[in-house]
C-alpha cells in the first residue's frame, strides 16, 4: 500500500478516539488533513456535535470546507483531544514544524487534555534527528543566528519558494532551520534552553503527548 494509505489509516485511528461533544485542536500536514475529511464525513453522517480549534489557517478553511464547527481558544472551556502529525517520531519526542505552524501547534496540542499524534511508517525514527524549527521574531534573527550555533553548525533562515524573501508564519515570524541530533535524554533539556534565547518564539521539538498511532499498510498500531 502506499504512504497516503499509511495516512488514513493512521487517521483512522485517531478518529475512533471522538467523542460526541467534544472540542477538538487540530494540527497542520498532511496527516491531519485525511483526518479533517474523515470527522467531517462523520459529523454529516452522524449529526456529531463537535468544535475544533485549528493550528493555521490551511487546516481552519479545510475544516470549513468539511462542515465542522470551528471555535477560537477564548471561546471554550477545554479542549478534550488535540490531533497532530510529525516530521520525526521517536518513543519519547517529535520533530515538528516543517509547515511552519509549530508555534501554534505546541500551544494548542500541550493545552488538551489527551494529545494524541497520527504518522505514517515513515516518520518513525530510531533517533532524533533531522531539521529542528525554531519560530523567531524577524527583529531578532542577527542575534539569535549566531546563539543558535551552541546547537548546530549552520542555521539557515527559511526563505520562501513562492514569493521574495524569507517564509512569514501565521503569526508575522520568521522561520531558522537548525540540523540537529539529538539524544533522547536530552531532548526536554533543549526544547527548553532553546525557549529561553531571547527573540525565539517556539522551537519544534515536542516531548509532551499520549499516544501516537502509526498508520500501517493493513491497519493502524500505537507506537
Amino acid at each position: 500500500m502506499s504512504q497516503q494509505a499509511q495516512k488514513i489509516n493512521a487517521a483512522k485511528g485517531a478518529l475512533d478516539l471522538v467523542k460526541n461533544g467534544m472540542c477538538i485542536g487540530l494540527g497542520s500536514g498532511t496527516t491531519v488533513k485525511e483526518f479533517i475529511t474523515l470527522l467531517g464525513q462523520r459529523v454529516k453522517k452522524e449529526k456529531l456535535g463537535v468544535c475544533v480549534v485549528c493550528t493555521s489557517y490551511d487546516t481552519r478553511m479545510l475544516a470549513i470546507e468539511n462542515g465542522i464547527w470551528v471555535s477560537e481558544p477564548d471561546a471554550i472551556a477545554k479542549m478534550d483531544l488535540a490531533i497532530d502529525g510529525a516530521d520525526v517520531v521517536t518513543k519519547t519526542a517529535l520533530l515538528k514544524g516543517g509547515g511552519a505552524a509549530l508555534t501554534r501547534e505546541k500551544i494548542i496540542d500541550y493545552a488538551a487534555t489527551e494529545f494524541v499524534v497520527i504518522a505514517d511508517e515513515s516518520k518513525v525514527k530510531e533517533s532524533l534527528s533531522g531539521e529542528v524549527v525554531v519560530e523567531v521574531l524577524p527583529f531578532a534573527v542577527p542575534f539569535i543566528v549566531p546563539a543558535l550555533k551552541k546547537y548546530c553548525k549552520n542555521p539557515k533562515l527559511r526563505m520562501s519558494s513562492e514569493k521574495l524573501g524569507p517564509v512569514v508564519t501565521d503569526n508575522g515570524g520568521f522561520i531558522i532551520d537548525c540540523e540537529m541530533d539529538i539524544s533522547e535524554k536530552d531532548a526536554r533539556k533543549i526544547e527548553t534552553e532553546l525557549n529561553t534565547i531571547p527573540g525565539v518564539v517556539e522551537n519544534g521539538i515536542f516531548t509532551k503527548f499520549s499516544k501516537i498511532i502509526i498508520g500501517t499498510d493493513n491497519g493502524y498500531r500505537t507506537l
